[in-house]
């Protein structure tokens, strides 16, 4: 029985046990720190690898990723405030403004689409659009969200992104599609994924938080993970979009990226808005581990 559960689980527990192992452990986190951008354009090149972009039908998937920037841009940075309003009345209101504000996390909504199977071309247009007009989007997003607590570094946000995404276009020209293995690049991205979870947590200080704002700060996220799945399942019905494609619409629309969100986060210094990032990360990698064990 626990072997079968630990089989049928396997990420859930990966993922746990990269979170929990930055508590225990933090002391490798600094050394880490560097790999972080290196990190997410490998994510970026799997992601790419083996796409023919000229053999996609734009047309057929134009509304989804429509569909996709708003409720990303829009619908949920504005409810999710809303939901952690409910709950917070601290600093940690900010983490998740600016958790909702950024794009998606391109590697892990891909990687955890294709675990799902679901529809990875569609992850990744998704995933690429969204990254794409992050520079204009986060900015005003944010801004509406918090007003002018602080200045949105854009221009940070932008050389990240070209660095990322131009990255990960540079790698896939220099690499044949062939020469990896899709098995090595599985394994590759869930070990890049699980390396960013347990720098991302080293680097903060969990044990100075108050144990009722950390369960907080769970609970809101946990909350919105969930008010991501209810309306992508809203879409999936009410629009009938086909659920190959539903999986794809809810990765690349509810996983932030934690790269930028904890970029943005640094002028502020503030470890609740650091602390809320990484728990909300935690919490969507945790539940898109669960969402692709459960459907394989």
């Amino acid at each position: 029985m626990v072997r079968r559960i630990i089989g049928r689980f396997g990420n859930v527990f990966l993922v746990l046990g990269a979170a929990g192992v930055g508590v225990a452990v933090p002391h490798l986190g600094p050394y880490l720190d560097p790999l972080i951008t290196p990190l997410v354009v490998f994510l970026v090149y799997t992601s790419l690898q083996g796409l023919r972009l000229a053999e996609i039908d734009y047309s057929s998937y134009a509304l989804l990723i429509a569909l996709s920037l708003c409720l990303s841009y829009l619908l949920l940075p504005v409810v999710g405030t809303r939901i952690a309003e409910s709950v917070l009345r601290d600093t940690a209101l900010v983490g998740f403004a600016i958790a909702l504000s950024v794009p998606t996390t391109a590697g892990s909504a891909i990687v955890w689409t294709r675990l799902a199977c679901g529809d990875v071309q569609l992850a990744t247009i998704i995933s690429i659009v969204s990254l794409l007009i992050a520079p204009a989007a986060t900015p005003i997003v944010l801004t509406q969200l918090v007003g002018s607590q602080f200045t949105v570094p854009a221009a940070s946000i932008l050389t990240d992104l070209v660095v990322i995404v131009g990255g990960g276009v540079l790698l896939t020209a220099i690499v044949p599609s062939d020469s990896i293995s899709p098995a090595l690049v599985e394994r590759g991205s869930t070990l890049a994924i699980l390396l960013l979870i347990y720098t991302a947590v080293a680097g903060v200080d969990a044990f100075g938080i108050a144990g009722s704002s950390l369960l907080a700060i769970v609970g809101v996220s946990v909350l919105l993970f969930g008010f991501g799945l209810g309306v992508t399942a809203v879409c999936e019905r009410g629009l009938g979009v086909a659920r190959k494609r539903a999986i794809p619409l809810f990765f690349a629309t509810s996983l932030k990226n934690l790269g930028i969100a904890l970029l943005i986060s640094i002028p502020l210094a503030d470890p609740l808005v650091t602390v809320s990032i990484i728990v909300y990360y935690v919490v969507q990698q945790v539940g898109g581990a669960l969402i692709a064990d459960a459907t394989t």
